[in-house]
C-alpha cells in the first residue's frame, strides 16, 4: 500500500512506546468526591494519553480530538523530546506559516498520539478528528496507515460560517471544515437518526384527512434579511423579526 513519508518519520513511529508512564496525581481541591467517574487531566497530551493506558486501554467507545490545524497562525510549539538531532532542533519553537518543515513537525506530533488513541479504543469504538484544508490530506493518509484504510467511515463537512469574507488577492474564502471519522474494527457502527413520518403529530383534519400547520417563511434577519422578498399570501403577511405570532 502506498505510504506517506516525511522528515523525522523513522524516529517517531515507535515514539509512543518510548514515552514513560506517569502516574496521575489527584488534586483534592478540584475533586467532586470519591464517587465521580470523570477525569480532567492537565498536562502534555502525549503524557496524559500514556498515563491513561493502564486504566483504559481497549475500553474507550468514542474519541473526539481537535488538534492544531497548522495554519501558521496558531503559535503551536513542537515539544516532543524525540532522541534525534534533527527533531531536537524543533523543540520549543513556534511553527509559523513560513516554516518549510511545518507539515513534517505536525505529522511527527500527531503520529504517536494517534497510535495511543488507537490503542485506547474498544473494538467497536470510533474516533472523530476536527481538521481543515491545511492538513486534511496528511491526516487522512496517516490515519489510513495507523487505523487501516478499510476502517475509514466518512468525512463530515460542516459549514463554519454563514457567508464568505473579503480576502486579499486571488485567495478564496473557505466556508467549511471537516470532521474525519474512523472506526477501530468492523464491529463499530454509526447510525444516522432519521425522523420517521410516523412520529409526527397531525392534529387537524379536513375532508381529505389529517394535517398539521407549519411555517413556510424564509428567515428575514441578519445576513438573510431581504425586505424586497416579503409577500402577502391569502391575506397573511410574513412575521416581523422577533415576532413569534
Amino acid at each position: 500500500m502506498p505510504s506517506l513519508s516525511w522528515i523525522g518519520k523513522e524516529k517517531i513511529v515507535n515514539h509512543d512506546k518510548e514515552v514513560p508512564f506517569r502516574l496521575l496525581k489527584k488534586v483534592e481541591k478540584y475533586s467532586l468526591g470519591k464517587d465521580s467517574e470523570n477525569l480532567i487531566i492537565e498536562g502534555d497530551n502525549l503524557e496524559a494519553l500514556k498515563s491513561l493506558m493502564p486504566y483504559y486501554v481497549g475500553k474507550v467507545k468514542c474519541i473526539y480530538i481537535d488538534p492544531p490545524y497548522n495554519t501558521g497562525n496558531e503559535g503551536w510549539v513542537y515539544n516532543d523530546n524525540v532522541n534525534a538531532p534533527k527533531i531536537k532542533e524543533w523543540l520549543k519553537k513556534e511553527v509559523k506559516i513560513d516554516d518549510l518543515t511545518r507539515h513534517d513537525k505536525w505529522l511527527c506530533m500527531m503520529y504517536p498520539r494517534l497510535k495511543l488513541l488507537h490503542d485506547l479504543l474498544r473494538d467497536d469504538g470510533v474516533i472523530f478528528i476536527s481538521i481543515d484544508d491545511n492538513e486534511h490530506c496528511n491526516l487522512k493518509q496517516i490515519m489510513d496507515e495507523i487505523f487501516g484504510e478499510e476502517n475509514f467511515l466518512t468525512t463530515f463537512i460542516w459549514r463554519k460560517k454563514g457567508t464568505s469574507t473579503n480576502v486579499i488577492g486571488s485567495q478564496v474564502s473557505s466556508l467549511t471544515e471537516f470532521i474525519v471519522c474512523y472506526r477501530k474494527t468492523e464491529k463499530a457502527r454509526i447510525y444516522q437518526r432519521v425522523r420517521s413520518k410516523e412520529t409526527r403529530i397531525y392534529p387537524l383534519k379536513d375532508k381529505t384527512g389529517f394535517y398539521r400547520l407549519t411555517i413556510i417563511e424564509k428567515k428575514n434577519a441578519g445576513e438573510y434579511k431581504r425586505d424586497s422578498m416579503q409577500f402577502e399570501i391569502l391575506g397573511i403577511k410574513p412575521r416581523k423579526e422577533n415576532d413569534g405570532n
